[in-house]
């Protein structure tokens, strides 16, 4: 990176007398394409570290990136010529090798298909194993991206379910394109962003699922995206990039750096009596989920799955500060649970054993609590069969939209009744890849007379509703938001 600074100060400021001479577009093109190659991206990268070129990198010279350094000029209130002077080079140098310095950013490949994707590893991330590939995430919640490769999926019907998915989920679209080779569709809600961009590759596709909270330091999401999917577009186009260090995930060998590894502190001087330094401990892991009251004594409703592995549960009520939780019973069969908090619930919920087919329902939940509204989240649709994959009796399948973070959550009738607990998500892509077919909106409940059961054999006194006057949504979602909880599971 030194070396590529020391070249772009040289070649970038031609002097103010030849920048004076020829102010325009054709001298900015010379003096860039002067540079070599490598340098040419690196001197891109720095300028969206910088937060000044919000596009892939390539070694071409374009209009674009014309304006766009004319902006930073104008930005600093100096003469818009397009042509770098010495003093501009070194200020887009300091602030953007900062920005990249924090993200030490390294290549990883896709564990099946072994293309490369450029990660941050300054943002501590941890990495697991997944279906598609593998899951990355900041510890803080604050950047989250999914590297997954999905077989005998097509393009176009990828946009498609992705673009229905987002819609669901409650996303503003602010970028969508679909090109015969590749689709990109970023999105918000609030200052939450999420950015999707997939390449066909071999029978099917490859790329990566973003999201992030904070476009401040040290994630910088808005720029940091644009660095990964240049490096997707290269990998997977073959256009030039720069080198960067590989990173090797926690389940392979080797001797590379560590995905999940805590950065290496520079060594201490020796001590005059060596001591052996304690471990630093692992950081503890934590999910989330949803559920709802039963009781006005503080019993719980959730999944099994919710609770799995806890070491410690904590549960926050509406308008309230979370408060510890213990689990009383739990049927890791049905994926059913039932908690217990030490003080009473303000509010619960009935449950109604039966349902209709076709009949309007409401899912309440807590999504993507790292990114979405930690207020929860409210959902409409109807139940559209009466038993699940295979013809499982144990559950429903729904139409209303949820996502990870849903689970454990109401699923509600018309009246406010509970008639189903919501289970599980069906991975739209991941099934077009196994049966060649693109489902829409199909989720799953645990029906309410299976929890019901479940209560009983606990011993666990709770409402039971009937099918009454409906409800307008607001007043149902009110309804299910003073019931349900935001739990953490530690």
């Amino acid at each position: 990176m030194r070396a590529v600074a020391l070249v772009l100060v040289g070649a970038l400021s031609p002097g103010l007398a030849q920048a004076q001479q020829d102010p325009y577009f054709v001298r900015a093109q010379e003096v860039f394409l002067g540079l070599k190659p490598d340098t040419r991206l690196w001197f891109q990268l720095v300028l969206t570290s910088a937060g000044h070129w919000p596009a892939v990198p390539n070694i071409g010279y374009s209009r674009r990136l014309f304006e766009a350094t004319k902006q930073f000029q104008r930005s600093r209130g100096e003469a818009p010529t397009g042509v770098l002077t010495k003093l501009q080079v070194e200020r887009i140098l300091q602030s953007g090798t900062e920005v990249m310095n924090g993200w030490r950013l390294r290549w990883v490949p896709h564990p099946a298909r072994g293309r490369q994707l450029w990660v941050p590893m300054g943002l501590d991330l941890q990495a697991k194993r997944t279906d598609a590939g593998v899951e990355m995430r900041e510890p803080g919640n604050r950047f989250r991206l999914q590297f997954n490769y999905y077989a005998s999926v097509d393009v176009g019907s990828a946009y498609a379910v992705t673009l229905q998915e987002m819609l669901g989920s409650g996303d503003r679209i602010n970028f969508k394109t679909l090109k015969p080779d590749f689709f990109v569709i970023t999105g918000n809600q609030g200052r939450f962003s999420r950015y999707v961009r997939y390449h066909a590759d071999g029978s099917g596709i490859l790329g990566f699922d973003m999201s992030w909270s904070d476009d401040d330091a040290p994630v910088y999401g808005s720029r940091l995206v644009t660095v990964i999917s240049g490096s997707l577009w290269a990998t997977m186009t073959g256009a030039p990039f720069p080198e960067a260090k590989r990173v090797r995930f926690p389940w392979e060998g080797g001797d590379a750096e560590v995905a999940n590894a805590p950065r290496t502190p520079p060594p201490a001087p020796p001590a005059t009596t060596p001591a052996a330094a304690p471990k630093e401990p692992p950081k503890p892991k934590s999910s989330s989920g949803s559920g709802f009251f039963v009781s006005k004594a503080g019993h719980l409703l959730t999944n099994a799955h919710v609770v799995q592995d806890c070491a410690t549960i904590t549960v926050r009520p509406d308008g309230a500060v979370g408060v510890p939780a213990q689990v009383l019973a739990r049927d890791a069969i049905n994926d059913l649970a039932v908690l217990k908090i030490a003080g009473p619930a303000e509010r619960t919920l009935p449950l109604r054993p039966s349902v209709r087919l076709g009949e309007g329902i409401a899912a309440f939940g807590f999504p993507h609590s790292d990114l979405l509204a930690t207020a929860g989240n409210f959902t409409l649709g109807n139940v559209t069969a009466l038993a699940g994959l295979k013809d499982d009796s144990r559950y429903l399948q729904v139409s209303a939209p949820v996502q990870p973070g849903n689970s454990g959550g109401p699923l509600l009738d018309g009246a406010g009744n509970v008639v189903g607990v919501v289970s599980a998500k069906l991975d739209a892509i991941k099934m077009a890849s196994e049966r060649g077919d693109l489902p829409q909106n199909i989720n799953f409940a645990v029906k309410a007379s299976l929890a019901g059961s479940f209560l009983d054999a606990n011993q666990i006194a709770y409402e039971t509703g009937a099918p009454g006057e409906k409800l307008d949504p607001a007043d149902l979602a009110e309804r299910a938001k003073k019931a349900s909880a935001f739990i953490t599971c530690r």
